[in-house]
This record gives C-alpha cells, structure tokens and sequence, in this order.
C-alpha cells in the first residue's frame, strides 16, 4: 500500500514565509530546506508524514480547491478573492496572527464631503446622472469589491483591473477610487487618498485553510489529527 503523506502548502518567499517559519517554530516544528533555494522544497525535521509545497501564496488556494494540496497557508483576502464560493470547495481552520492587513476603499482626500460608503454612493449617482459615467474603481481585488458593493447598495460603478500599482491609478486618471490591501494606510496618505466609514471591505490575515473533501475523508486519521492538534 502507498503511503500517504499530507500535502502542505505554504508561501515560498517573502514576508509572509518568514511568518509562517516562526509561528512553526513556535508549536515546536522546524522547517528546514531541502536542495537548493531555487527548487521551493522544505520538511519539517520533526515530522516525516508531511509533504511540504512551496509555492506562491496566491496560488494556494486554487491547488487547495483543485485537491492538489490538503492543507494549505494563504492570505484571507486571497481565497476570498480567488475562489468564488469558497466555503463550497475549503474549510477555514484556523485564523492566524499575522500577515494583517485591511482592504479599504481609497478615495481622494479633495472630496471633503465623502467620508462615508453613502456618500460615495451618491457621487456614483451624480456622475452617471450629470457626464453619463459610472464611478470607476481600480483594484485586483474585483470579486470581493463587485460583491461588497452590491452589498451595500452601491450602483453605477465599473471596477477597473489593476496588477500595478493600484494607489497611483488615481494621479494617473485611470480610476475615480481604488480598492486595495492597507497595513497601516501611510501608502493611502503618500498618495493623497483616505479611508472612509463602512470603507472596510475585509479584515485579513494569514490562515490555515483545508480541502474539504479531504477533512471530510481524513478528519479520524491519526495522524491527521495529531499534526493538526499541534497547530491549535
């Protein structure tokens, strides 16, 4: 009989794989390198039933829906924007205590008069009523900002895709506001933007998500349990 490891995925530089070494390191399991720094393979030195994938956070949650990984570390705002329906497909074990970040709507510091989700609703409705346009909004986060807005009754908009630098689509005249991830909101205040009330679309943070299917047909093994119950 094959032996079946679990397949763990986690972030493969940057920030966020030093986070999670640490909180690792924390529960008592070291991950070290396997090969060179250029072939994205890891092990735990004190676990040999886990398979470690190193790959970037924002594929993870297509691998984990895909069943290419079991469990998997990713950013909140990654899943919810990657994969519609998402608790269909994943279940969210644990929320995590770092990789924070907020997504906010940004929108210039000018408009004095806008300092609340209605407000912007009613420039929204100005715009299309007076220039016959919809209140454009960059972001790579389109999903989550189309059904926030819905949400929340906001109409006569068009989202804008952005990969670049979304704070500066502004300046650049190619949106009216952005939505966008905010630690601290000093990159907002460099690009003369602000936040406003009920302007939160999500609070993320790094988090241990699981496939499903896989939780469903494993959650009595042993061993799953066991590796799971460290991470608590």
């Amino acid at each position: 009989m094959v032996k079946q490891f679990i397949r763990l995925g986690l972030p493969s530089k940057g920030r966020m794989k030093k986070q999670v070494e640490e909180f690792f390191l924390h529960k008592g399991l070291e991950l070290v390198d396997v090969g060179s720094s250029r072939e994205y393979l890891a092990k735990f030195k004190q676990e040999q039933e886990i398979q470690i994938i190193l790959i970037a956070p924002s594929d993870i949650p297509l691998e984990i829906k895909k069943a290419n990984l079991d469990i998997g570390i990713t950013g909140r705002d990654l899943v919810f924007e990657k994969i519609i329906g998402w608790q269909k497909w994943m279940l969210e074990f644990k929320r995590l205590n770092f990789g924070k970040a907020d997504l906010v709507l940004g929108i210039p510091q000018f408009w004095i008069d806008v300092n609340h989700l209605d407000d912007l609703d009613d420039v929204a409705y100005l715009l299309r009523q007076k220039y016959g346009q919809r209140l454009r909004i960059a972001t790579k986060y389109q999903n989550i900002t189309r059904d926030f807005l819905i949400d929340n009754q906001v109409t006569n908009f068009e989202i804008i895709e952005s990969q670049g630098a979304t704070e500066g689509a502004i300046v650049n005249g190619i949106a009216d506001v952005v939505v966008d991830i905010s630690s601290t909101g000093e990159t907002l205040k460099q690009n003369k933007l602000k936040m406003i009330e009920q302007g939160t679309l999500l609070r993320s943070s790094a988090s241990i998500f699981i496939n499903s299917r896989y939780y469903k047909k494993n959650k009595s093994d042993p061993e799953l349990k066991r590796f799971l119950a460290k991470l608590v």
